[in-house]
């Protein structure tokens, strides 16, 4: 008897065992129950309501989204982060409301201005709200799940009925200007010319006037050199007369005075040069006496001198004025 019996009585303690266990586990589970319930009594009424205010959207436009909760009047609320918590939309702008608050608890609203560039035809948005109980102590709640549809303004299947048809005659486009390209290209010119003017003006200046400086002393060279290299006693009167007349009218240009109407002893006076005089006096007896020597080259070299440090000194001056006063112009 105590044999058989000892098995039967394993058994109802297993039993008893395995009956307490289910009683622990049903006592435990409802205790956990009752403690959410509690937690979630005290600290809100209600989860986050997010709510799109569209039903449909377009690529790269603004539309709203609504997000509020409900809450105790104690609790501290923080909406989420414009930054992390809206992917896939990006939060162009924001609308914050005050807290309402009445017997039902507090209610903190939100209205986020939203832009999509997802191609995605339906996409949904989830957002967490933080609940400050102390300092230290916060819960995360998340809103619903809303979906809005993304509205497609490229037809991306071609209809059975498109027949496409060839036309290969060739068109002949008649050319016409393009007056804003033109009056842009002018108008940047002007601006560029301009600029360089305005920096760049009065060394540009100086560069052109002593190259016509050198452009008038290269034609007086040539004109003079033509008439006095193969001068005679046969010509010389007539060739050193018009060698005369275009050495005064060079210097005339340079020195700005009136050489030509100027006599001998004028002209020496305001040259201030002691070869002149002699030069100009055999020359004269050259022109008026057809008093020809070997002189006569030698004075015509003189006159070529005197018109070539003439033409240096000026271009000498014309450079050192400038340096010296660059807004004065010549």
């Amino acid at each position: 008897m105590m044999i058989g019996t000892r098995p039967r009585r394993t058994i109802k303690r297993i039993q008893q065992r395995r009956t307490d266990f289910s009683r622990w586990l049903v006592i435990r589970n409802s205790l956990f129950v009752i403690h959410y319930l509690f937690f979630l009594n005290t600290t809100y009424a209600q989860p986050p309501k997010g709510v799109f205010l569209t039903d449909t959207i377009e690529i790269g436009k603004p539309f709203q989204y609504s997000l509020s909760i409900r809450h105790r009047p104690r609790i501290d609320v923080l909406f989420p982060d414009t930054a992390r918590h809206f992917s896939p939309f990006l939060v162009r702008d924001i609308s914050i409301f005050s807290t309402k608050t009445d017997a039902r608890g507090s209610l903190d609203s939100s209205v986020y201005t939203l832009v999509s560039f997802e191609t995605r035809p339906t996409q949904t948005l989830r957002v967490p709200v933080f609940l400050l109980r102390t300092p230290t102590d916060s819960t995360v709640v998340f809103s619903n799940v809303d979906t809005i549809q993304l509205r497609e303004r490229i037809q991306t299947q071609r209809p059975d009925t498109l027949r496409l048809s060839t036309d290969m005659a060739v068109v002949a486009l008649q050319q016409q200007m393009n007056y804003p390209l033109l009056m842009t290209i002018l108008v940047g010119l002007c601006l560029l010319a301009g600029i360089l003017f305005l920096f760049f003006g009065r060394s540009i200046r100086t560069r052109i006037r002593r190259y016509q400086l050198y452009r008038q002393y290269l034609d007086f060279q040539r004109s003079f050199n033509r008439l006095t290299r193969g001068i005679g006693p046969e010509t010389a009167h007539e060739d050193a007369g018009r060698a005369v007349v275009i050495w005064k009218k060079y210097m005339e240009q340079l020195e700005r005075k009136p050489f030509t109407s100027l006599t001998t002893r004028e002209i020496v006076e305001s040259v201030q040069d002691n070869r002149l005089a002699d030069a100009l006096k055999e020359i004269d007896g050259v022109i008026y006496g057809s008093v020809y020597s070997d002189q006569t080259q030698q004075s015509l070299r003189i006159l070529n001198e005197v018109a070539d440090s003439a033409y240096r000194r000026s271009s000498v001056q014309l450079q050192d004025v400038t340096q010296a006063d660059p807004l004065r112009t010549t």
